[in-house]
């Protein structure tokens, strides 16, 4: 497809693929090897970690995140960046079967979730929450969960770059087309995917705490609502499709691991943002299910993003503030204005941006000699409430697509069609 179909800011998107993929595939490569030290010894591994969250009555979850400094060597020159991330792991799915019958029931499961998972999971992982009946007006706040679209791809031996048809973007394509390629075409060597973030919002009160503990009066607060999503690039790096050979008397030996993952790319259009949706470049994701020889089926998230060096970029420009807040807040600046922000973008001064958060954070720990930070404020904690809000958005989108995943009898559409809307991946 010719570069004059592309808009200026996709262009621009396009241009960064490259580094926002390789850097992540290294930040890929470094978290498997000090991950896989840290679970045979929790001595060796992450330079800090901590748990980081505890559920009731679910002893095998676990979650922990982590803060370290990573030597990115896919660049011209070596880069050492700080990073922050976590792990999380849940319970998915058992067979109810009698004991006599576990081999059977595993075998079903396995085929079962591989089909889900390489094949829909991606085009099924948002969902509504209930909503009133009589309610005429439906809207996007009741969904949750992730939601992809896939945009541009490129194929392996080819320097073209092409986008996907408007009735082929909610249909993942299968995670198997980075291995082998469908109907006489090369696999995948990377596919560009939007994701919508639901319900996501900036919500800081530099010295709430510490007038809620000192005299108990709230104090002033920045909150931002706010309508935002990633740009993501996936690549045959990040998809997983492994099969074992194990011994059938192990019940816990795990027999496959099917899953999927992603490089962030930073939104080309400015933003709000310092840290946060469309701004966490190098970083990268991935989930992972692992199913046992007993049938029983785990998810492994992972999340690892440099460390922001600012929370929020506020434009010292009141005109770019209007850009920058109208997409915040989830429109489109008008096609009118669309030449009025290039043009205005370009003047000098016109980028320069300043952080309310950070500096703020610094000055009280300064002026308290570090005790602010006693109380949560401080630059950790910021990134861990950061890191918790993605370990919300894994925990709901599994918990979620579990419902989906058992309403479907058979994935493999043996008995029956799989519905449309798994299909056509419209699912929400």
């Amino acid at each position: 497809m010719s570069t004059k179909a592309w808009t200026e800011s996709e262009r621009e998107l396009l241009k960064a693929v490259p580094e926002a993929l390789r850097d992540a595939v290294d930040l890929l490569r470094w978290w498997q090897e000090t991950d896989k030290a840290y679970q045979a010894d929790e001595k060796n591994g992450y330079a800090y970690v901590y748990p980081e969250t505890e559920t009731r009555h679910r002893p095998g979850d676990l979650s922990y995140g982590f803060f370290d400094d990573v030597r990115l060597t896919s660049r011209e020159q070596v880069t050492t960046v700080p990073i922050n991330g976590n792990v999380q792991e849940m319970f998915y799915d058992d067979p109810k079967s009698p004991p006599e019958l576990d081999q059977v029931a595993a075998k079903l499961m396995h085929e079962q979730i591989r089909e889900f998972i390489l094949k829909y999971f991606m085009r099924v992982s948002d969902f509504r929450q209930p909503e009133l009946v009589e309610d005429d007006e439906k809207n996007d706040s009741s969904i949750t969960g992730f939601g992809f679209s896939q945009l541009f791809y490129k194929r392996c031996g080819s320097d073209a770059i092409d986008r996907f048809e408007k009735s082929e973007e909610d249909a993942i394509v299968e995670l198997t087309e980075f291995e082998v390629g469908r109907d006489g075409k090369e696999p995948y060597e990377w596919i560009i995917l939007k994701n919508p973030i639901y319900g996501f919002g900036f919500d800081f009160k530099p010295f709430g705490k510490v007038l809620d503990k000192v005299i108990g009066v709230s104090g002033p607060e920045i909150k931002i609502p706010a309508a935002v999503f990633n740009y993501l690039v996936m690549s045959k790096d990040f998809v997983v499709n492994e099969e074992y050979e194990t011994d059938p008397r192990d019940p816990d030996a795990v027999r496959a691991r099917y899953g999927f993952g992603y490089a962030f790319v930073n939104d080309p259009e400015p933003s709000v943002y310092g840290y946060g949706p469309g701004e966490l470049e190098p970083a990268f994701e991935q989930l992972v299910w692992e199913v046992r020889n007993s049938g029983e089926v785990r998810v492994r998230a992972a999340f690892v993003a440099q460390e922001p060096t600012s929370i929020l970029r506020l434009s010292v420009d009141p005109l770019a503030w209007g850009f920058q807040f109208t997409k915040a807040l989830g429109g489109e600046v008008p096609a009118a204005l669309q030449p009025l922000q290039r043009a205005w973008s370009r003047l000098p001064f016109s980028n320069l941006t300043f952080d309310p958060v950070l500096p703020t954070v610094r000055f009280l720990n300064l002026v308290t000699a570090g005790q602010a930070a006693k109380v949560g404020i401080s630059k950790e904690h910021i990134i861990k409430q950061a890191l918790f809000v993605h370990f919300l958005q894994h925990y709901q989108t599994i918990l979620g697509s579990v419902q989906t995943w058992r309403q479907i009898k058979d994935w493999l559409g043996r008995e029956e069609p799989l519905p449309k809307w798994v299909l056509s991946g419209k699912s929400a």
